[in-house]
């Protein structure tokens, strides 16, 4: 098998993380304590600003693939590709209660839980065209986002989906009751379907 290597900042992966337990990971052999949730979702629909709202530590997916030796450069079109595959299987979280981890291929870590945060597609394109995005990246990133990409890919492990539309105090307020009741239920709500929203039945 090829090694798995993704580039950041663009919304693409396959699933390669390892098994979920609920208060620990056991991972490289060691009893991990704490909780890691990852904060994921298409690149522009607002992950770091919930991260940097909300009261728990933070890292990125980038920071802990430069720890680990798994980050590449940056190239011409700004993005560093991850080594998806030999982070899941070398990291080595850091100790503490609750840890987020702000990313869009952070639910593709082994983490407990996942907090996926979608965007309108047209609300999306605009957001990332005042980036210094491409024109193809940013059609790529909207396609991702409409076709729920990130979300097909969040079904093995408890997570909460939110639409950014509800707000920023909204979204903390919904995500720190779902962590307080152990993540329960393990999807709060149904995935939100952003083709049937905007062409209804056609």
């Amino acid at each position: 098998l090829g090694v798995a290597s993704h580039r950041l900042p663009r919304c693409t992966g396959n699933r390669t993380a390892g098994p979920c337990l609920p208060n620990a990971l056991e991972f490289s052999g060691e009893l991990m304590t704490g909780i890691r949730i990852a904060v994921t979702g298409t690149p522009g629909t607002g992950k770091t600003t919930f991260c940097s709202v909300s009261n728990h530590r933070t890292t990125t997916v980038e920071e802990i693939a430069a720890t680990h030796g798994c980050l590449g450069e940056v190239e011409d079109d700004g993005s560093a590709p991850i080594d998806v595959e030999r982070l899941v299987n070398t990291i080595i979280w850091p100790e503490g209660e609750i840890l987020l981890v702000d990313g869009h291929l952070s639910h593709l870590l082994p983490v407990d839980a996942i907090i996926l945060i979608r965007c309108h597609p047209s609300v999306l394109k605009q957001r990332l065209s005042q980036r210094d995005y491409s024109e193809s990246k940013i059609e790529e990133n909207v396609e991702c986002e409409l076709i729920g990409v990130i979300s097909a890919e969040c079904l093995e492990r408890p997570c909460f989906e939110m639409d950014s539309a509800i707000g920023i105090e909204a979204m903390i307020a919904n995500a720190e009751r779902w962590i307080t009741d152990g993540f329960k239920p393990i999807r709060p709500n149904e995935g939100i379907d952003w083709i049937g929203q905007i062409h209804g039945d056609d």
